[in-house]
C-alpha cells in the first residue's frame, strides 16, 4: 500500500471475523475531525482491502485515520480513547458543531429604559445620561458604551447661545458669565457646529445642568460625505445638512453620523446669537460603525418623552409651546433622515475599508443562505468547506452588517 513510512500505529479489532473491503469514515487532522460524507464531498473517499474483519487505525504525528468494513457492527471508538469520545461511522459531524461563535456587540438585543422624562430602547449594559426635567427645550441625553464611550448616541433638542463674534459674546457675558464660556461659530452651518464641539462640550461641562451627562468630546472632526438635510428646522436653518464623518473623542478615533439645525436670532442687533436645534450623534468607533449603526438607528428611533415632560416644556414659552408639540416626532425624524443618508452613501469606500480590515486581522465572510446572516470567519474557511448552504460573500455585501465572528480552526 506505499503507508509503512507514515504509519506510526496499525490496531486490528475483530480478526476472528471475514476479510473484506474497507471504506475510510472518519479522519483527524491538527485537531480537526472529518466525517464520511464530508471526507465524500471532498473527493478524499478512501478504501482498504484487508484479510481480517474489525476496526482498523492508522495514525502518525499528525492524521490520524480510521476505517470500518461496510455492514459491520463494530464500534468506531475515536483515536483520543482517554477523551471516551466516539465516532459514528455513518454520520458526519455538522459543519457548525466545530463552530465558535462569537456574537458582536453590536448585534446584541435592546431593552427598554425609562425615566421621568422620557423612555426608550438601549443596548444592555449601556448607560444613559440625561439632564432635568426643569431644562425642559434644552434637554441633552446621552447614551454610551462604559467600555468604550466612541459607541454613543448624543441627541439635544436645542443648544444656545453661539455667537458670530467676540464683540456678541463679551456683550452677552456682562449679563452672566456662563455666556463668556459659550463658543463663537465662524462657518455657520452644520459642519461648523461640530468642528467646534470641544468649546461646546466644555461649555456644556462647565454648566451644573449638563455636567453629569458627559458630554462626548468630539475633536478633529473631518467630512467624509454630506447629504441634503429635510427634517426638523431645515427650512428655517442655515447650511443644513446631514453628515458622515470621522472624529477623535479621547484618544480613540471614531466615525458616524452627524446633524443640526443652526438657526439665527436677531442677527445685527449687537446681542444677536445662534440656536441649535435637533443636534445628534450617532457614532461608533472607527471601522465598526457599518455594524452599530442599524442598533444606533433603532436605539434613537425608540426616543419618546413623557407626556409630563412635553407640557413642562410647552410650558416654558410660546416659542417652545410651537416647537415641543412634535418633541417625541423629533428623535425619528432625526433617525428616519440619518438612516436614509446611510443608505444614500457611498459604498465603494466602505467595501475597500472592510476589505483592508479583513486582510489585517485575518478574517473572511460568508453567508448563511438559509437565513441571509452574514458573519466574519477565520480564513480559509471556503476552501475547505464543499457545501452548499454557506457561500463567500460578494463585493456588495460588504456594506451589510455583520451577525457575528467564526472560529474554526
Amino acid at each position: 500500500m506505499g503507508t509503512d513510512a507514515a504509519v506510526d500505529t496499525v490496531t486490528t479489532a475483530a480478526a476472528d471475523t471475514a476479510a473484506g473491503t474497507w471504506e475510510l469514515v472518519s479522519m483527524t487532522y491538527n485537531g480537526m475531525t472529518v466525517g464520511k460524507e464530508d471526507l465524500e464531498e471532498m473527493g478524499t473517499a478512501m478504501t482498504l482491502d484487508l484479510l481480517e474483519d474489525g476496526v482498523l487505525m492508522l495514525a502518525n504525528a499528525d492524521t490520524e485515520m480510521v476505517f470500518e468494513r461496510p455492514g459491520s457492527v463494530a464500534a468506531v471508538t475515536a483515536p483520543d480513547e482517554e477523551e471516551g469520545e466516539q465516532t459514528a461511522s455513518s454520520t458526519a459531524a455538522s459543519v457548525e458543531d466545530r463552530w465558535t461563535v462569537v456574537p458582536l456587540a453590536s448585534a446584541q438585543e435592546l431593552v427598554p429604559y425609562s425615566c421621568t422624562e422620557f423612555s426608550m430602547n438601549i443596548p444592555e449594559g449601556w448607560s444613559v445620561k440625561s439632564s432635568a426635567m426643569y431644562t425642559g427645550m434644552f434637554h441633552a441625553i446621552h447614551v454610551f458604551d462604559p467600555e468604550n464611550p466612541v459607541n454613543q448616541i448624543f441627541f439635544m433638542l436645542k443648544m444656545e447661545p453661539l455667537f458670530s463674534d467676540e464683540n456678541s459674546r463679551a456683550m452677552m457675558a456682562l449679563s452672566s458669565d456662563l455666556f463668556g464660556k459659550c463658543p463663537i461659530l465662524t462657518n455657520v452651518s452644520t459642519q461648523g457646529v461640530f468642528e467646534i464641539f470641544p468649546q461646546f462640550a466644555d461649555a456644556m461641562n462647565a454648566t451644573a445642568d449638563y455636567a453629569d451627562i458627559q458630554t462626548p468630546y468630539i475633536a478633529d472632526f473631518s467630512v467624509t460625505e454630506s447629504f441634503e438635510s429635510t427634517q426638523g428646522m431645515s427650512s428655517v436653518a442655515i447650511s443644513p445638512s446631514i453628515l458622515r464623518a470621522d472624529f477623535t473623542q479621547n484618544g480613540t478615533t471614531g466615525e458616524g453620523m452627524f446633524t443640526a439645525d443652526v438657526v439665527p436670532f436677531a442677527m445685527g442687533t449687537g446681542m444677536g446669537y445662534y440656536s441649535v436645534y435637533n443636534l445628534t450623534v450617532l457614532s461608533a468607533e472607527k471601522g465598526s460603525f457599518q455594524d452599530w449603526q442599524p442598533t444606533l438607528n433603532k436605539v434613537l428611533s425608540s426616543l419618546n418623552y413623557t407626556p409630563e415632560f412635553q407640557s413642562f416644556a410647552m410650558s416654558q414659552s410660546n416659542q417652545a409651546a410651537s416647537t415641543s408639540q412634535a418633541l417625541s416626532q423629533s428623535a425619528s425624524e432625526m433617525s428616519d433622515s440619518i438612516m436614509s443618508s446611510w443608505e444614500n452613501r457611498n459604498r465603494s469606500q466602505d467595501i475597500m475599508s472592510q476589505k483592508q480590515s479583513d486582510a489585517t486581522l485575518g478574517y473572511e465572510r460568508i453567508v448563511d443562505t438559509e437565513t441571509g446572516n452574514i458573519y466574519k470567519i477565520d480564513n480559509g474557511f471556503t476552501d475547505w468547506y464543499d457545501g452548499s448552504r454557506y457561500k463567500s460573500i460578494t463585493d456588495d455585501q460588504y456594506t451589510d452588517s455583520v451577525e457575528a465572528v467564526i472560529h474554526w480552526k
